[in-house]
This record gives C-alpha cells, structure tokens and sequence, in this order.
C-alpha cells in the first residue's frame, strides 16, 4: 500500500513538472474509486463464502454429534423411521425438481439483472427500445 501511495505522489510531483495530462486527476480519482469497489465487492464475497461454510459446519456439527458421538437410536424416538433402500424413481424426480429451480432462479436473477441495466439507460423492458415508459 505504502509503495502506491508513493508512485501516486511522485506521479503528482510529474504533473508539476512535465505537465501530465488535464484530466489526470479525474482519471486517477476514478481509478481509486474502482479499485475501492471491487475490493469492497470481494470482501463481501468472502464475507458470505464464510457465513455459508460457518452455517453448514454447524448444521453438520448439530447431525454429527446426536448421531454419531452420543449414538442416539432415533428409531426409539421415531419408530415410524425404517431401514429402507431410497427408491430410484423419487431420487430421479427430486433431482429434476432442484434442476428446475436451478433454472427458474438463474433466470430470475438474469431477467432482474437485465431489469436493472434496462432502467439505468431507461431502455422499455418489453420493447428493448430505447425512450420513457410504455403507454
């Protein structure tokens, strides 16, 4: 960090001496602020990539121990639980089921995106032309 900041200041002390260019300082604000934002952006991704890993160690934590350390018989508890084979035809409909929801919410999110992009050039949804509002 302390090696940027000193190509900036002699990049400064340059602009004294050599004339850089008029709009050296809109150009290097602009490449700060990105470069802020991209790692605000990346320290939110770890952010949730370590929420996520936390919850799910604890979710495995929460099975493992009644089951496994304390050996917990849940048949005791629950008698209506029996030691059956899973059957392969409901495997098969519920991994199609999570592939469509897969699908329904990449598209959900793509259309939501595309919403967005739509609005800030203020292009109509519908149409893809660009103007105000449809009447």
């Amino acid at each position: 960090m302390e090696e940027k900041n000193n190509m900036l200041k002699q990049a400064l002390e340059r602009r004294m001496s050599d004339g850089l260019p008029s709009n050296f300082n809109y150009h290097t604000m602009n490449r700060i602020r990105l470069e802020a934002a991209r790692q605000h952006k990346r320290h939110r991704m770890i952010s949730w990539c370590w929420l996520i890993l936390g919850s799910l160690f604890l979710l495995g934590l929460g099975i493992y121990i009644p089951a496994f350390y304390l050996k917990t018989n849940f048949r005791e508890y629950m008698p209506q639980i029996e030691n059956t084979q899973p059957v392969t035809d409901l495997i098969v409909f519920y991994w199609y089921i999570a592939v469509l929801v897969l699908i329904l919410l990449g598209l959900d999110h793509w259309m939501r995106s595309y919403r967005r992009k739509a609005s800030k050039y203020k292009i109509d949804f519908m149409t893809g032309q660009q103007g105000g509002s449809r009447r």
